[in-house]
């Protein structure tokens, strides 16, 4: 965690990331209450699902021209340690601004949510896109394919959401529109501000923690060697 820390720091991510949350505090202030309740867990979801994987590209990617991470698999430091560090700080990012968002909304707006399910949601749905972050990375040779694919993530598992709002896809089909990921984060995020289906909030959580978990075990932590090598050309 010192070291993800200290390369934020040195590739001025962390000059960004405070850029980006006065931006999101910027948009909350212009907004009326009843605007905010509808728009805070669309701000978190953007914040825990783009910035976690933009975050952690980006950090691998500085890291690839560096070569960081060939010292830091000759070193003691595990891999898993490695790649749970990189996890936790796009956690920790994540509820830095909902926390800022809280403070703002709840003391200048006087609106008042579930802080409580919010935080676990944002920690379940920011670890999980930090995976995917990881993932894109794997595959993208620059930093601007590695958007590219972001933007096709959103397009693939978000449009039908939005479809689905719009009266596009009927409500029947609708129902199983929350076995995409960025529907489930939405409905975890949704339920700390308004009444949300007990059963959809607890599947959203599990379905989610179990993605996260066979995307590490299968994908991240088997694939991490293998991108450490392709990158020094072995």
């Amino acid at each position: 965690m010192a070291g993800e820390l200290d390369r934020l720091k040195k590739y001025n991510l962390f000059t960004a990331l405070t850029v980006v949350l006065l931006m999101w505090l910027a948009i909350a202030w212009l907004l009326e209450a009843k605007e905010l309740e509808l728009f805070v867990p669309l701000i978190l979801l953007m914040d825990s699902t783009m910035m976690a994987i933009v975050l952690v590209g980006a950090t691998l990617f500085y890291e690839k021209k560096e070569h960081t991470l060939n010292s830091i698999l000759v070193s003691p430091v595990r891999e898993d340690e490695y790649l749970i560090a990189k996890i936790i700080t796009g956690i920790v990012n994540s509820l830095i601004t909902l926390v800022a968002l809280w403070a703002m909304v709840y003391f200048l707006k006087d609106i008042s949510f579930n802080f409580l399910l919010v935080a676990g949601a944002v920690i379940v749905i920011a670890a999980f896109h930090t995976l995917i972050g990881i993932w894109f990375s794997y595959y993208a040779k620059n930093f601007t394919s590695l958007l590219v694919n972001f933007m096709i993530y959103v397009l693939v598992l978000a449009m039908p959401s939005v479809l689905a709002a719009l009266d596009v896809i009927g409500p029947k089909a609708a129902r199983f529109l929350i076995v995409l990921p960025p529907e489930a984060s939405l409905i975890l995020l949704q339920a700390g501000f308004q009444e949300v289906k007990l059963g959809k909030v607890i599947f959203s959580f599990v379905y989610l923690i179990a993605l996260s978990l066979a995307i590490y075990k299968f994908v991240i932590r088997p694939k991490l060697n293998e991108y450490a090598m392709r990158e020094t050309g072995v």
